[in-house]
């Protein structure tokens, strides 16, 4: 696994229902609150046609939980939902943004340093602490949100009338 791949995980999903499209569409906005602001239920997202996007409301806010989107494609035998779990795009800009900083800071600190002194070689430590902390804050965020992905695919399951696995 590469380290962005440990960073940012995407977890695919596929799940084959035998409700057609408009059917399972119908039966996922039922399942899930919609809205941000106003929503009462622990899923909450949207179904717009065959798109779905849906994330796991907790009474603590995450950014850093992952969100479900994916599409609803019709088969033969109904219709299949394929996705994936992935951090928030806004979420995965940012971090890539702090972390580009980051290591910008150090490495155009010690370029300008150089073999001067290595004295003043610490001067390069901010930068990479808080690449650190960007690592870590974003590592416990998942973390705390660790069972979102079950509790999302057992809702999904539900919903579209899958066998279980």
């Amino acid at each position: 696994m590469s380290f962005w791949n440990w960073l940012f995980p995407r977890t695919p999903l596929r799940l084959s229902s035998p409700l057609q499209v408009d059917q399972a569409a119908q039966a996922l906005r039922a399942a899930s609150a919609r809205g941000n602001l106003t929503a009462t239920g622990t899923v909450v997202g949207q179904v717009r046609g065959e798109r779905v996007h849906l994330y796991h409301r907790a009474p603590m806010r995450n950014s850093f939980k992952p969100h479900f989107r994916g599409r609803l494609y019709a088969t033969a035998q109904g219709c299949e939902l394929r996705g994936r779990f992935a951090l928030p795009g806004l979420v995965l800009a940012f971090s890539a943004f702090w972390f580009c900083f980051c290591l910008l800071w150090s490495v155009i600190t010690a370029a300008q340093l150089g073999g001067a002194d290595l004295r003043l070689l610490p001067a390069i430590l901010p930068g990479l602490l808080l690449m650190g902390f960007g690592v870590g804050l974003l590592r416990l965020g998942q973390h705390l949100a660790s069972d979102d992905p079950r509790l999302l695919t057992r809702v999904l399951r539900q919903a579209l009338q899958c066998p279980s696995p």
